[in-house]
This record gives C-alpha cells, sequence and structure tokens, in this order.
C-alpha cells in the first residue's frame, strides 16, 4: 500500500469526502488498523435515533452499542470514545428489551470523553406511565454518576425532554450535571412542572457560554426573583406571563426571542428596544391580546437588525389560532416601519381586525423590504389595486418590487367580496413583479380570489418549472 495512506489526515480526507456511505465504510474496517480507525470514528460520531438524514443508511442505537457492551465492554468502550452526538430516547430501535433486563446495567458504565452534544427523553413512552417511570429513574441515575460530566468536558448542548412521570426533585440532577459542564452553549429542558426552578435558572446565568435556552416557562415575577443577569445569550425559546419590560435588562445579548405568550398583552412591545442586536422575533398571542402602533415602530425603530418577524408565526394564522387587535395601526405605520428595517427577509402580521390594512402596507414592503421573501399578512386586499401600485413601485425602483419574495399569503376579511374580473391578465401582470414566486395563497376571500390564486399558482409554478431546466 502507498504509503500516503499511512496518514491518518488524508485517510480521514478520503473516508468523510461528500458523506462516505456505511458500505464503504463497513468494508474499510477490514482494510488495515488506520482505515479501521477512520471508519470507526465516522461510523460512531452519532449515535443514538431521531437524526435528520444522511447519506449513510443510519446511525447505530442505543441498542446496538448495549449489545456490543454486553459482550465486549473494552470495544463498546472504544466506540464509545468516538461518539459526540448522543440521542438517549426510548424508541424500539434503541430499547428492545425491557428496561429491567439486566444487560442495560453495560450502558451506566460507559463514558463518552468526546461528546459534545446529547438530547435525553422519554421519547415514544408517553403512553406507558409505568415504562417511562422505569426510564426515567434509569435516565436519572445514568446523569447522576459522579463521573459522568467530567468524563465529557466537551459537552456543549443538552436537550431533555421528560414526561411527567419524572419528579420534580429528579431536575436535581441536571442542575448537578449544568454546574459542572462550563462550557455548555444550548440547553433545552422540557418537564413535567411548567415553571423553570429557580435554583436552576440560577445556575445556568452563571454559565459563562450558554447562548441558547429553550424551555417551558418564564414570568414576569420568575425573573424579578432571577435578578442574574444572563450575559451572553443569544437565543431564548419559552413560554412567557407578565410584562416584557424585564426580559432586555436580563437578557442584554439576545438577538432571537421566541416566545409563546401565556397572558393578554396589551402595551410593551416598544419595551424590546433594549434588544438592539435583535434579528428575530417570534410571538404567540393569548386572545385579548392587542398592539399598537407606536410599540410597532418603536420596536422598528429600536431594533434595526430585526430580519424575522412573526406577529404571529405563519402556523397560528394558518390555523386560525388567536390575532392581536390593531390599535392606531394603518397603512402608514407600515410605510414607516418598513422604511426602518430594509433587511427584513420574514415577515408574517396578522391583526384581528383585518381590514385595517390594505394593499398600500404590501407596496411599502416591496419598495423598502428588498430581501423579503417570506410574508403573511392580514388586510383587504383588492388584488387590481395591489398590481398597479407594485407596477409604479417597480418603476421608481427600476426593477421587479418583490424579488425575492418566494411565499405569500393574504388573509382577507371574509366578510369582504371582490369582483375582479380578468382572472389570467392579472395573473400574468403578477407574475413579473414576483419572479421569484413559489406559492401563492388567499385565505377567507371571494371566490374571485380564490379563481385568482388559481391563476397564480398556474403560473408561479410553470415559472419554477422553468427556473429547474434553466
Amino acid at each position: 500500500m502507498h504509503r500516503l495512506f499511512s496518514t491518518t489526515e488524508i485517510i480521514a480526507a478520503i473516508l468523510t469526502k461528500d458523506d462516505s456511505e456505511t458500505a464503504l465504510l463497513l468494508q474499510c474496517l477490514q482494510v488495515n488498523r488506520r482505515f479501521s480507525h477512520e471508519a470507526v470514528r465516522i461510523l460512531w460520531r452519532r449515535c443514538g435515533t431521531g437524526f435528520p438524514p444522511t447519506l449513510r443508511c443510519r446511525e447505530p442505537t442505543i441498542g446496538d452499542l448495549v449489545k456490543i457492551a454486553a459482550r465486549d465492554m473494552s470495544r463498546a468502550q472504544y466506540y464509545a470514545n468516538c461518539i459526540h452526538e448522543l440521542r438517549f430516547l426510548h424508541s424500539p430501535e434503541d430499547w428492545p428489551r425491557p428496561l429491567g433486563d439486566p444487560w442495560y446495567n453495560c450502558f451506566l458504565d460507559l463514558r463518552f470523553p468526546a461528546l459534545d452534544s446529547l438530547t435525553a427523553g422519554s421519547g415514544e413512552m408517553d403512553d406507558d406511565v409505568g415504562l417511562a417511570r422505569v426510564f426515567n429513574e434509569f435516565l436519572g441515575e445514568w446523569l447522576e454518576r459522579p463521573w459522568r460530566v467530567e468524563s465529557s468536558p466537551n459537552l456543549k448542548a443538552l436537550h431533555l425532554v421528560l414526561n411527567k412521570s419524572y419528579s420534580f426533585e429528579g431536575i436535581e440532577g441536571a442542575i448537578w450535571f449544568i454546574n459542572f459542564s462550563p462550557i455548555l452553549s444550548s440547553l433545552s429542558i422540557d418537564l413535567s412542572f411548567n415553571i423553570w426552578p429557580l435554583a436552576l435558572l440560577k445556575s445556568l446565568a452563571a454559565l459563562p457560554k450558554l447562548h441558547k435556552l429553550q424551555g417551558k416557562y418564564l414570568s414576569t415575577q420568575l425573573l424579578k426573583d432571577l435578578s442574574e443577569e444572563f450575559p451572553v445569550l443569544e437565543e431564548l425559546y419559552t413560554k412567557y406571563a407578565g410584562s416584557l419590560d424585564i426580559i432586555p435588562s436580563l437578557f442584554p445579548c439576545l438577538s432571537v426571542l421566541t416566545l409563546e405568550l401565556s397572558q393578554p398583552i396589551h402595551e410593551g412591545l416598544g419595551s424590546l428596544v433594549g434588544l438592539s442586536l435583535l434579528t428575530s422575533l417570534d410571538l404567540t398571542y393569548p386572545e385579548g391580546s392587542s398592539i399598537s402602533g407606536p410599540d410597532l415602530l418603536a420596536l422598528a425603530h429600536g431594533c434595526p437588525k430585526l430580519e424575522n418577524i412573526r406577529l404571529p408565526g405563519a402556523s397560528e394564522l394558518m390555523m386560525g389560532e388567536p390575532c392581536p387587535r390593531g390599535e392606531s395601526i394603518d397603512d402608514t405605520t407600515i410605510d414607516i416601519f418598513a422604511r426602518a428595517l430594509p433587511k427584513l427577509e420574514v415577515f408574517t402580521f396578522g391583526l384581528k381586525n383585518r381590514s385595517i390594512l390594505t394593499y398600500k402596507a404590501v407596496v411599502s414592503l416591496a419598495r423598502y423590504c428588498p430581501e423579503l421573501g417570506y410574508f403573511h399578512i392580514t388586510a383587504d386586499i383588492f388584488i387590481p389595486d395591489l398590481i398597479q401600485g407594485l407596477e409604479e413601485a417597480g418603476k421608481e425602483l427600476g426593477a421587479a418590487p418583490l424579488p425575492s419574495v418566494s411565499f405569500m399569503t393574504f388573509y382577507l376579511d371574509e366578510d369582504i367580496q371582490h369582483k375582479y374580473g380578468d382572472f389570467r391578465s392579472l395573473a400574468s401582470r403578477l407574475a413579473p413583479l414576483t419572479p421569484g414566486l413559489c406559492e401563492f395563497s388567499i385565505t377567507d376571500g371571494s371566490e374571485d380570489d380564490d379563481e385568482f390564486q388559481v391563476q397564480v399558482d398556474s403560473i408561479a409554478c410553470f415559472q419554477g418549472m422553468s427556473l429547474s431546466q434553466a
């Protein structure tokens, strides 16, 4: 064999080219020691179930690792040394036998020195409380092994999903685990209780590299009791109750904020202006909320880096979830809003009083947000006026006014009935104004709106085929 293949880096480059398939990697196990080691390292980089698909057939499961450990503990540890991502979920693939089987004790003695991402939870056992309880006890014991964290010094991402059988006291194991993971950068916890334990939050606030936090429930009162600042946290995803005023002071570096509000809000969105680094805002509202024009404009001017705004998200609009009532909001509000956010890429905006905005709001977005690629909006859209407005904007800009838009949905007031006439002609005029359009829809419109959507869809489909052929 050429001496070139005695270099580990060369072998690794060959085997990682284009995400080598399992068959090739298995063959390499029999070439020589170096090829075998590199193939094992690739094959066992991820262990568990539910990973995003790759060219390889599948990752080895926990069950595979346990079976090997039952026969040869040293070989199992050799494989465990290569695991960077471990998904410790209960599933038929991972746990083919009852949890009480003695062979699972082998797993408790394995260490994972290269581990940087751990997902652990009860997975598919939610309907079997007894089995879930046994699994959670097993998982708790595994997490609380005295050497567990010390043997995984590179752990950066931890995701725990434990169902209702997991006791409140059981979180102490997670707190201990977190306290000894100073480089932890991403944490997601979904437990049986709703409120983040204060002790856990204090432990998290002390982590110097925690950039992402996802979990059940925060409230104004809980944050007031916390007092500690999260100095480097960039992404926060949680349910929330109370005023938003306290968020900027405790999370000053947020760039992504996703909140599912459990109590109606009527003001305070403007208080988020303290989050000057914010690029993404996603709020889900309960019934009875409202949003004001001054708050919306304060947000736009105070957070100029915003690229992604969902008030609420498209899925909520699609499913008919509650939208806030717009107060002191009109087309001029959206015009000023769009001028302040030229980097806007995603905009979904739903109001309970759908008809307070018109086609002019869409034209403003076209004029001032050239990177807008995805928007859903509630408004009274009269299609001929919209097309004429976009054509005029295109002449001013000297280009297609919505060049980047791929997905566009209008949610109309079902009490307003539109009549158009020449649907095909209108759709043909819209096409050059939105050259990248892939999906267009109108919800709660008239029969004419539905027919116009059909015509636009047929043209957009043809455009997509032409682009793919080109």
